[in-house]
């Protein structure tokens, strides 16, 4: 009951405290889609300004590969070649890939981001329904020796679980996250395929980066809708009629049921 009570009187004072400064937030990602990666996600944090994250490509450390399976080859089989040869690649390295961008506008709880298909198709994402609830409980632990309370939400057909501190009273955090009172150090889903964890926490001294020159604008759904099409089958027409690509694509991902999908049931 005392740790409510203190963190009712926080968020009072988060209210008239928050973003007074400006900050470049670095976290770490750890991702676990059948290969265990991490890479860097950098938040930028602009008083009366909507937050970007950008997500490093170029940063990214194989934790652990994928265990290689050795199988005859199918006749029709697609190689790595077609594959690097489709996605205009010499070699495959993850720093050929395009950065990607998330800006968060609270205010009008919308959210922008910058997302590819494979490595040339760039689009201006637009997510204007961006809606969760956050569930405060008394439960704390450190976290690079800040003191942080947890805090539940259901979003978009996923259970996710965040630590956030009220010693940083500025209420955002990494991803489509925000809205606690007290910078959000640690988030992830409960199966913990996507994990972020503070690492450091600097002034914000350069120009806020988000580029969306040249890139075509379209809702969020008409991207997943054509997102899940293209992963589902990459190579789309660039094949020989001879040629038959097998796909177990399923979508991957924080968020797995999206609105439409859910009226659709």
């Amino acid at each position: 009951m005392k740790n409510l009570q203190l963190l009712a009187l926080l968020f009072c004072c988060q209210i008239m405290l928050a973003q007074t400064n400006d900050y470049k937030i670095t976290y770490k990602r750890f991702l676990s889609y059948g290969q265990k990666l991490q890479r860097d996600a950098i938040l930028y944090v602009k008083e009366n300004q909507p937050t970007v994250m950008h997500n490093s490509m170029a940063s990214t450390v194989e934790l652990e590969k994928r265990e290689t399976i050795k199988k005859e080859p199918s006749p029709n089989a697609v190689s790595s070649e077609v594959i690097k040869k489709y996605l205009d690649l010499k070699e495959f390295s993850y720093s050929n890939f395009p950065d990607t961008y998330i800006k968060v506008d609270q205010q009008n709880n919308i959210n922008t981001a910058i997302d590819f298909m494979g490595t040339k198709r760039g689009f201006i994402v637009i997510d204007d329904n961006l809606k969760y609830t956050w569930k405060i409980t008394a439960e704390t632990k450190q976290v690079q020796n800040y003191t942080c309370y947890k805090a539940t939400t259901t979003f978009r057909g996923n259970n996710f679980e965040a630590w956030f501190t009220p010693e940083i009273p500025i209420n955002v955090g990494p991803w489509k996250w925000y809205g606690l009172p007290g910078l959000i150090v640690e988030v992830y889903d409960l199966e913990k395929k996507e994990i972020y964890l503070l690492e450091k926490i600097e002034k914000l001294t350069e120009e806020i980066p988000f580029p969306t020159e040249k890139l075509k604008t379209v809702s969020l759904k008409d991207f997943v809708i054509e997102k899940d099409d293209f992963l589902g089958n990459p190579l789309g027409g660039s094949l020989n009629r001879n040629t038959t690509v097998t796909s177990n694509y399923k979508r991957g991902g924080l968020e797995l049921i999206y609105e439409w999908e859910e009226k659709n049931k």
